[in-house]
């Protein structure tokens, strides 16, 4: 029996006794710090749906407002600016605003164009109309689903989210990561913490409970902290194993439970108070806690009312949480400054940040979300894996959702999963490289402030289902033909002085394989970038 034989047999072994999921792994991973920070109500489609190699906007996609009659109009996506607002209602609104004037009061319609300001008619996220708009997998159903309102099909670029890009540009850009439950914020921060938004007893009256798992936001419907939720989390696993963790919230009382800060909900965390004390703890202390060498294994930092110091003065007042109709711009400036956190510390060379966002929020995504069982999953959202040790300029095309957060984090620190949707999922180990050189650090200035509003020109038509649609003009991110022949030209060009062939457009279907390296991204988006975005200055 040669050696190969032997060591085949050795491994069978191990498997057939139970070896635990990746341990490889875990004991290879140079990753002692798992941040999550988690943003609010965009989709996919909405942030990278125009992302060099990314599976974002089909080319030539349009929408009918009402997918029954097909010599309805149709509406094609369009260019969204931050400096006009996208109103979100339906089952939630952040923590403590019962009407989005509350935040702003600017309103204005559009059709799917590149958004020039935040969304400003109502979107809602709501379980009904997320699942409305996926239409048994069709995903023909969003401008129906809203009533009408066809800025469910804006989307933005990097004119509007630079830091966002480049994150996505230098790091890894996840493009099949879903929401965990097809629907709103509040389940699906449930299965942030814990990768379940149930079983719940004694609630199956109210409309936001489904076959007893939570699938709505409560709303004015029932006091979030009178809830009791009996199963476990990851913190009180990391708890019980002595694995040190912290939770942050922008809220100003860290001990009282809602939408975004779920933890104090469940009933582990309401019979241990003190653990709630040591651990959930207002955002503002994550820069000390660095600072002075207090950095958990492993942080959740949700949103709510703090800001940083160098939020632009533009941003004043302004929700960070990217919840329109908050605006996009200033949470990403709150987002760079934590990260920016990072890696101007010690802890960069053994940290891995996983930027995420919650829900939909109404927003138009191409993807049809696989069902894994009756309640998701939930529509692609933006995710970006920040770390010295993840691939560089890589588009990760692994099916993923917020268990995966989950697992990523049990199978590194060697954790039993929560026997939840964690013990079924991917890990999010492909993303990273363990043998490479450490990345450098990106640092960005943290004040980007788009002014505005920038004019958008969208057309819509009324048209039979062999009919087309007049593209979305100058600010529009969707190039007609010419424009995509002319980027073809010009990269073809630049792989050709390289001195190696390179070029592979987007194919929008079929899917896209799994774990696409993506050479010279940063050269083509600096290249390809509509005006008026230019790089920020580092």
């Amino acid at each position: 029996m040669n050696a190969r034989t032997i060591a085949l047999v050795i491994v069978g072994l191990l498997v057939i006794n139970g070896l635990p999921p990746l341990a490889a792994s875990a004991q290879t991973s140079k990753i002692q710090h798992i941040i999550f920070i988690i943003q609010e109500n965009h989709s996919f489609d909405n942030y990278f749906g125009t992302f060099p190699g990314a599976n974002g906007i089909p080319s030539n996609l349009l929408l009918y407002t009402n997918p029954g009659e097909k010599n309805s109009t149709t509406v094609a996506p369009y260019l969204l600016s931050d400096a006009t607002p996208v109103y979100l209602v339906g089952d939630e609104l952040p923590p403590g605003v019962s009407d989005p004037d509350q935040l702003v009061s600017t309103s204005s319609p559009y059709l799917p164009h590149h958004l020039t300001s935040e969304a400003s008619p109502l979107l809602t996220n709501a379980w009904a109309a997320a699942h409305e708009a996926y239409d048994n997998g069709k995903m023909d159903g969003f401008i129906s689903a809203q009533g009408g309102d066809t800025q469910t099909m804006g989307y933005y670029d990097g004119s509007d989210i630079p830091y966002y890009w480049d994150y996505a540009s230098h790091y890894v850009l996840a493009d099949d990561f879903f929401s965990s439950l097809l629907g709103p914020t509040f389940p699906n921060h449930l299965y942030i913490a814990s990768g379940a938004a149930g079983p719940v007893k004694g609630l199956s009256q109210y409309d936001w409970v489904v076959n007893n798992t939570i699938v709505g936001d409560l709303g004015s419907s029932y006091p979030y902290d009178e809830l009791k939720l009996g199963w476990s989390t990851l913190a009180q696993e990391l708890s019980l194993k002595n694995v040190t963790w912290s939770w942050y919230t922008g809220d100003p009382d860290p001990s009282e439970g809602n939408a975004w800060n779920v933890l104090p909900l469940f009933t582990y965390f309401q019979q241990n108070p003190a653990l709630v004390t040591e651990h959930v703890k207002e955002t503002q202390s994550f820069a000390s806690d660095v600072k002075s060498g207090n950095l958990g294994a492993v942080t959740w930092i949700t949103p709510g009312s703090w800001a940083p110091p160098t939020y632009p003065s533009g941003c004043i007042g302004i929700d960070t949480s990217e919840h329109p109709p908050a605006r996009s711009d200033c949470g990403m400036d709150y987002v760079s400054y934590l990260v920016n956190t990072i890696m101007q510390s010690p802890y960069w060379n053994s940290t891995a940040i996983v930027l995420t966002w919650d829900d939909w929020g109404g927003f138009y995504d191409n993807v049809p979300p696989p069902q894994v069982d009756e309640f998701g999953l939930g529509f692609r959202v933006p995710t970006i894996v920040i770390s010295p040790w993840v691939k560089p300029h890589f588009i990760d095309s692994t099916q993923y959702e917020f268990a995966s957060m989950l697992r990523f984090a049990e199978d590194n620190f060697n954790l039993p999963t929560l026997g939840a949707r964690d013990a079924h999922v991917n890990d999010m180990m492909s993303m990273f490289d363990f043998s490479q050189a450490p990345l450098a650090p990106l640092i960005e200035p943290g004040n980007f402030f788009q002014e505005g509003p920038v004019t958008s020109n969208t057309t819509t038509t009324t048209t039979s289902q062999s009919s087309t649609q007049t593209q979305s003009s100058s600010n529009g991110y969707l190039l007609p033909a010419v424009g995509i022949v002319a980027i073809i030209v010009v990269v073809a060009g630049i792989a050709y002085i390289a001195g190696r062939r390179y070029m592979r457009p987007r194919v929008p279907a079929p899917r896209p394989p799994q774990n696409r390296q993506v050479a010279l991204r940063r050269h083509i988006i600096r290249s390809f970038r509509p005006p008026p975005w230019s790089p920020p200055v580092r």
